[in-house]
């Protein structure tokens, strides 16, 4: 039969299994002998009637019915263990190669609730420094963009732009220099594709997918795997108008931005475009709400504006930060000190609202310096402190750029400043009690550590 020829087939010479059967057997003839010595010795019995006389004493005489349903119970529960541990285990060891990865991920996901508010590059860049220290991050990414290849998008689809957006999750990924280079590769030729991103087609195609812009960055979010979510801050395109100094006003972002007057105030189209649901329970979530950095009137201010994000911001018990830029910006920011900036927060929001600014503290001397060639008529933002003093908002001065490009914020040194003031505030130790905020605080410290 083919049952026996299988079994001879096991046995057959040169499979090396015979001789560990047979070691197999010996060991668990000795594990009995080492067991049954043991135990049929005299001080094995002895030792085991004073444990049954101590079971008898402590235990309560129960019937045979409820002995058998403290049995089940006992099995039931071990079952239940057994599979929910096996369960986490390929969990595990599917996710995770190793499992000091999953510890890092539990330490992430321990710490501080943080949305950060903005768009264009310097948001990217303080996401890739936060990303260390705290897992649950919510990007909302301004939706004004009108040029490049988010404009062509914008303007053939009818979608939100999605450029800010793309750089906002490629900051957040795992694989950043790899995401980087594909996400932001754009095609130098071909009839419709050239000036285009790869990762602004792959949204666009992710869109048309889903049918909603939204479902397409939460899709990307998942395919990547990265730390925290990505969220327009509201999934109708928005169109800025600036009203300027001389009473002009100018209508689009890259207009703005090309503006040589400084601006005045700033509005957008539609007036009340809804915010998605999912920023406003973050924000009420939150511990820390971030504003910046990025250029002032056309990656902060929108998202300002749009309809009921103040409110909540105010609203909630988060603190809230306002990171100031480095270096002013031609036309938008022209001649603006410190105070200005906060100034021009406080006129799109309330004065109440934002608690800490963090400015530069200058002590990185430029190896070059500033010029119009490099930075196109910017100069370095003077912290002016006799008008910020006078200002209801705590300044944090301290070093906050790049080493080889001091007109830039440095993403490590920007995480690290924001955080260690989030975790030395009252207000935030009190919200959280005193053990939890301290273990967050301390594993903080822990992270920083190994970053330097």
């Amino acid at each position: 039969m083919k049952w026996k020829r299988n079994v001879r087939g096991w046995f057959s010479p040169g499979l090396g299994l015979k001789r560990w059967a047979v070691l197999t057997g010996i060991s668990i003839a000795l594990i009995i002998i080492g067991l049954w010595s043991m135990v049929n010795n005299e001080h094995a019995k002895r030792w085991t009637i004073s444990f049954v006389n101590f079971l008898q004493r402590s235990i309560p005489d129960l019937t045979i019915g409820q002995g058998l349903v403290c049995a089940v119970l006992g099995i039931t529960a071990a079952l239940i263990s057994m599979r929910h541990f096996n369960d986490q285990y390929h969990k595990l060891s599917k996710n995770y190669m190793r499992l000091d990865a999953y510890y890092e991920d539990r330490r992430l996901a321990n710490s501080a609730k943080i949305v950060v508010i903005g768009g264009g590059t310097g948001l990217s860049v303080l996401l890739k420094g936060l990303k260390h220290y705290t897992a649950n991050l919510t990007a909302a990414v301004s939706v004004g963009d009108d040029g490049g290849s988010s404009g062509r998008l914008r303007d053939e689809f009818g979608v939100a732009p999605v450029g800010d957006v793309r750089s906002c999750i490629v900051a957040l990924s795992d694989e950043e220099d790899i995401m980087e280079q594909l996400f932001n590769y754009r095609f130098s030729r071909g009839q419709g594709l050239k000036g285009h991103n790869l990762g602004n087609l792959l949204l666009l195609a992710l869109t048309n997918i889903s049918g909603s812009f939204q479902e397409a960055v939460s899709s990307t979010d998942q395919i990547l795997h990265i730390r925290g979510r990505v969220l327009p801050i509201t999934i109708q395109p928005l169109e800025l108008k600036a009203e300027l100094v001389d009473g002009s006003s100018v209508v689009g972002e890259c207009n703005i931005g090309e503006s040589e007057l400084q601006i005045k105030h700033l509005s957008i189209y539609p007036p009340y475009a809804e915010v998605v649901p999912e920023v406003l329970e973050a924000i009420d979530e939150a511990d820390a709400v971030i504003l910046g950095p990025g250029s002032l009137y056309t990656s902060i201010m929108p998202n300002l504006c749009v309809h009921q994000v103040v409110d909540a911001i105010r609203e909630s018990k988060c603190k809230t930060f306002y990171v100031c830029n480095v270096t002013t910006q031609p036309g938008e920011t022209t001649d603006y000190t410190a105070s200005d900036h906060l100034q021009a927060i406080y006129d799109h929001s309330c004065e109440e609202m934002i608690d800490y600014m963090l400015v530069d503290d200058g002590t990185i001397e430029p190896k070059v310096e500033l010029a119009d060639v490099l930075l196109q008529a910017s100069t370095r933002v003077v912290v002016d402190h006799d008008k910020l003093d006078k200002m209801n908002t705590k300044v944090i001065e301290t070093s906050l750029v790049n080493e080889n490009n001091p007109y830039r914020h440095d993403s490590k040194k920007l995480a690290e400043a924001i955080l260690e003031t989030l975790y030395s505030d009252k207000d935030f130790k009190m919200r959280h009690g005193l053990v939890k905020s301290t273990l967050m605080a301390r594993r903080f410290r822990q992270i920083e550590e190994e970053q330097h």
